[in-house]
């Protein structure tokens, strides 16, 4: 007997805006007894908020949440998500080429749009 994994995003992340979706019809049609559902543990640990004081020298250089900006390897892209501050900040950056990867924001010179 053959098996047939069949998949779908219950939850999709674009330009920091999040979606939920339902799965296709064509898998509601299967009946109950030949689905097994599986679900991945998932692990939340809750943010320690601080009050954070940040500098002028921390602040120019940040990135907005959705702005537009370019990298000379991995071509346009969108800010999803920023962390840290100073010489330690990172940006999530969604490229139109390359997908999403991770950036120091002391090392990438990006260019902002």
């Amino acid at each position: 007997m053959s098996e047939l994994y069949l998949t779908y995003a219950e939850q999709r992340r674009l330009h920091g805006i999040d979606s939920f979706r339902q799965p296709s019809r064509f898998i509601r049609e299967i009946p109950d007894e030949l689905v097994e559902e599986i679900r991945p543990q998932i692990k939340v640990s809750r943010p320690v908020y601080r009050q954070a004081v940040p500098t002028v020298a921390e602040s120019a250089g940040s990135v907005k949440l959705g702005q537009r900006v370019r990298h000379k390897k991995f071509g346009d892209g969108v800010v999803l998500n920023c962390e840290g501050s100073g010489a330690h900040e990172r940006v999530q950056v969604n490229f139109e080429t390359e997908g999403t990867k991770w950036l120091v924001m002391s090392y990438a010179n990006l260019d902002l749009m």
